[in-house]
């Protein structure tokens, strides 16, 4: 009798990855300087084609490792 070896598909990231990715390497050529204000939350979601809730998980990833510094009010920096 042989083993059968099972596979899983590779996972899809999800789309707060996708923006996290996009957003870092923007940020990192330079289109986003230090201190520079990141796009609203609305101009994010019409850029990228996703939900309000995505670019806040995709903000609040990006502020976990201190790569942009949200301030309530002002924007994203």
């Amino acid at each position: 009798m042989s083993l059968i070896e099972v596979s899983t598909p590779p996972r899809k990231p999800k789309l707060a990855e996708m923006v996290v990715d996009t957003l870092r390497k923007r940020i990192g050529s330079g289109e986003f300087g230090p201190g520079q204000k990141l796009p609203t939350e609305s101009q994010l979601t019409v850029h990228f084609g996703v939900s309000r809730t995505v670019v806040r998980e995709a903000i609040a990833a990006l502020a976990a490792d201190g790569t942009v510094q949200p301030r309530q009010g002002a924007g994203v920096f």
